[in-house]
Parts: C-alpha cells; structure tokens; sequence
C-alpha cells in the first residue's frame, strides 16, 4: 500500500472541531497575558527611551518633544497616544496610562493577527501565529527594552490593516475595508518613517495574495492622504539621535541565544527555525510526482494560502537583507536613512509576515493541528521568548516634565533637582537618566553666584567633580536612573545675599559644557528653597 506524506498545501485547509475548536483564540489570549505581565507591575521600567512616553503623553503636539528628538520622519506622530488621552482625562496617572497604552497594544495586536489568519488557515495556525507574534522577542524588545510607544502602536496596527484589508477581498465587508483604512492613517500619524515600509508592504500583501483591485485602491488612497497629512509638519526636523550605518546587523545575530539587551531585533530560534521548516514542506507539498510528459508543461497553481506563504517568506527575507551591512549602499543612494534611526527597524513591518509564516506548520502537517502535538509547539514558542518576558523595574515616580534635557540628541535628561539652602551651605539632590551612550567623562558643576547693585554675576563659590563617585559617565547605560546629593559650602550666608546658582555637565578635558537640547544654554539656573 503506498502512503501519503502527511503534507497538505493546496486545497482544504484543515479545520479545528469540537470541544477544542476554539483552542488557538484561547491561547492567544495566554500569550498576551504573558506579554503584558511585566507592564502590570507597579513603576515602569528603564528602556532606552526613558520615560519619554510617560512625558509627551501629557501633551498634544504634532511631533513628540520632549526628552527625544522631534523629527517628522524618526520621531512620534501625534497619533501615538490618542488612546491615551481617555485614560488621562478619566484621572488615570501618567505611568499607568502609558503601561496601559502597551497592555492593549499586545491584546489588539495578537487578536488582529488571529483574525487575519482564522480565514486562511483555521484555528490551529492563527492561534499559534498570533501567540508568536505577541511573544516575537523584538516585538517584546520593542516595549521593554526600547519602551518605544511609537513603534509598538506600528506592530499593532499594521496586523489591524491586514486583518481588514482580507476579510473585505473575502467578504466585502465595508466595515472591513474602513478599519483598514484607519489603521493606515493612524500608522502615517504615528511613526512616519516606519509608514513608509508598512504602506509599502500592505500595498505588496494585497497585489501578491489578495488580488483584489478595490482593496488596493483603498491601500493606495488611504497611504497617500496619510503622507500627505505630513506636508504641513515638513519642517519639524532633528539630528540623527544615532549613527544610522553603526547599526548594521550580521544575519547570524538575529540568532542569538538569551536575552541581549543591546540587540533588540533577535529574531528568536523558534520563530526562525518554524519559517525555515515551514518553508520546506510547503515545497515538499509543491513536489506532485509526474504521470505523462504532458504534466512538464502544466502551470503552476498557487491558491490563496500558497500565495500568502511565499508572500510572507520573500518579505521577511527582504527585511533581513536590508537590515544588513550589504544592503548600505541601497540606503545611502535612496536616502532611505533618513526615514529610521535604526536599519533594522525595517524588520519591524516584517513581524506579523514571519508570524504567519512560522505558525502555519498545523496547516502544512495536518496532525501537529491536533491540540497535543498542537500544544507542545506553543510551549516551545514560549520557552524560547521567556528571556524577553521581563523588565528592569525602577520605583522611581517621574515628575509632569523633566526639568531640562541635555545634548542635542537627548542625550541625559535631569528628571528632579531640588536645592536646599541651610546658613552656610547649598544642598542639591539630583536626578537624572541617560538616554544614549555619553562619549565623555562629563562632570558636574553646581556654581552660587551673587550680583551687587545690578552689575553681573560673579561666582562666589563652586563644586566640581564626578557625578557618582566611582562611576564614570561613559560607563553609564541608557535607561538607568541615578540620583545624587552634592553639597556646596558658602562664603556667605544666604540670608544675606540673594544667591543664584548654575548647575550643569561639563568635559573635564577640555572643559566644553554639555549644551542643552534647545542649544540656546548649557546650564539650569536654580534658587534655594
């Protein structure tokens, strides 16, 4: 008796039934529990961007200023915390507003990639995708290693879009097509660079897999009135907060093993090796054994589901290739570096296409789509991303703004500074975070001046040194949060002269102040309490 390799990917997709016909929601709902756990914890963590989403949250502007760099292209639209605002005005603080903004983020984001797949390929896969995605180790670098609220609402909406953009070209569904249309506007006033690529791939998505003329229509319009939303914010442009080409990737590093805090786009294990292996039983599957020579000359027909899996494989591939030092020269002549900070945030639009594609193994072997087999392979997806499913905590209750932000990339934000004035000393506690990896020693100067009879202000006492003893700047990382108290002894009594001091960070070597972002100074003037 010849048997049948166990290998199906044409034709009918098998279909969960029964008491377990609903199991894949069910565990998606697990894994964006999971995901979501460690922002359920009180206090916020230290990420990279600090906490420059807990600041600008508060504000309505076009482009997210404070403690970042404003920029059109690399900055954050003003779409990003519109979700926000409610849970503000409802009298929800500022931190668990935005822990809350990163909560639904992982909820909407692992549901809109179970519904975009549940047409395609039944319970078993959409579930099993969608719970890679939520736990796909750069989605959760994104939230607890960058703390990037604007890439993380990308990685929410483009599944969205995707989801809407399907089941209208199955079911002309109006409402469909309207969720997907929004979600792209959103995308265009949330994160502008990272737009670009994820217009782009929905635009691909729909002319390779969907074939629908109306929903690339819509795709089309709808990413054109979003960039051109931006023309009047043209103007808003920064520096580079990084060096763009410093951030190439070797493709053996999207492997690594264990959590690496200063990789935030390793890709996982799991997640490659299910693409890889998906890969190849889809081409196994394609391997028809030949009857008659007239079979040589038959095209080859790909359906819906074949379609969205070589979509998904080619696309993911393409993100990696541009994340890599090769592909240098293509983003210097496209000027493409100026729409990201970094080059393998390309990836970012790339994640729900490897999701797909690494979670259809139930549907290209039709016995892993029963619930044991099933389940060993979403334990294996959760052991491999539990490295990531944690956060460096800090109690530390940041105030409405910060009080100044030094370097013109936003380099090191001083979040508190409090002087205390007694009858012979000035008393200063300190707290500060750096957002980028400082290049010098920097130093602290806090300065008590006088000015007699409107003349200027002379300095009348002062203090140098390390801001942490045994803890040069340059050793500093990104995120941390450190506080000090300094003490200056004062040849006169406050009580008897009106002091000002001036506070700030210097280069010892050469003594050039750090500047504040605004370039306007390169100190806090600061009164005594």
């Amino acid at each position: 008796m010849e048997t049948q390799p166990p290998v199906a990917v044409t034709g009918h997709r098998p279909q969960a039934t029964g008491p377990y016909s609903s199991l894949g929601l069910w565990v998606t709902l697990l894994g964006v529990l999971l995901a979501a756990a460690p922002a359920m914890y009180p206090g916020y963590w230290e990420s990279l961007e600090g906490f420059a989403p807990v600041f600008n949250a508060q504000f309505l502007n076009p482009v997210a200023p404070i403690a970042t760099v404003p920029d059109l292209w690399r900055g954050t639209g003003s779409a990003t915390f519109l979700s926000v605002r409610p849970l503000l005005a409802a009298g929800m603080d500022p931190v668990m507003a935005v822990r809350t903004l990163f909560m639904l983020a992982f909820l909407a984001g692992g549901l809109s990639v179970y519904g975009w797949l549940r047409n395609f390929s039944g319970d078993r896969s959409a579930g099993l995708a969608a719970l890679l995605y939520v736990v796909l180790p750069p989605f959760l670098a994104t939230v607890y290693i960058r703390g990037s609220a604007a890439d993380t609402l990308v990685l929410t909406l483009l599944p969205l879009a995707l989801a809407g953009i399907s089941h209208y070209a199955s079911g002309r569904n109006p409402a469909s097509i309207g969720v997907a249309v929004i979600a792209i506007l959103w995308i265009w006033r949330t994160q502008a660079g990272l737009a670009v690529f994820a217009s782009a791939a929905l635009m691909l998505y729909t002319l390779v897999v969907e074939r629908d003329s109306l929903s690339v229509i819509a795709v089309t319009v709808s990413s054109m009135a979003g960039g051109f939303s931006l023309l009047s914010l043209r103007d808003i442009s920064g520096p580079a907060p990084e060096s763009f080409a410093a951030h190439f990737v070797s493709l053996f590093q999207f492997l690594a093993l264990g959590r690496q805090d200063g990789y935030p786009f390793q890709l996982g294990f799991v997640p490659v090796i299910f693409g890889l292996l998906a890969i190849w039983l889809w081409l196994r599957g394609r391997q028809t054994p030949v009857t008659n020579a007239a079979q040589h000359h038959r095209p080859l027909q790909f359906d819906r589901y074949d379609r969205l899996l070589i979509f998904c494989g080619g696309f993911v591939l393409l993100g990696l290739l541009l994340s890599t030092r090769g592909s240098d020269l293509l983003w210097q002549f496209t000027n493409g570096d100026r729409l990201l900070t970094y080059p393998w945030q390309v990836l970012l639009p790339a994640l729900p296409f490897l999701a797909a594609l690494s979670g259809s193994l139930p549907t290209l072997v039709s016995p892993l789509a029963r619930y044991d087999y099933w389940g060993v392979l979403a334990g294996l997806v959760l052991l491999s991303s539990s490295p990531y499913l944690t956060a460096k905590f800090t109690t530390y209750t940041p105030p409405e703004a910060p009080v100044a932000v030094f370097g013109a990339n936003a380099d090191l934000v001083l979040l508190e500074v409090h002087l205390t004035e007694t009858t012979d000393q000035a008393i200063m506690k300190a707290v500060w975070q750096p957002l980028r990896p400082l290049p010098f020693d920097y130093h602290i100067f806090l300065q008590a001046l006088t000015s007699e009879d409107g003349a200027a202000y002379e300095i009348r006492a002062q203090l140098d040194q390390q801001p942490l003893l045994n803890s040069p700047a340059t050793a500093w990382q990104p995120g941390q949060i450190f506080t000090n108290t300094y003490t200056l002894d004062l040849p006169i009594s406050p009580a008897q002269a009106n002091l000002r001091y001036y506070f700030g960070f210097y280069n010892w070597q050469d003594g050039r102040r750090l500047p504040l972002q605004n370039g306007r100074d390169d100190k806090v003037v600061l009164y005594g309490d």
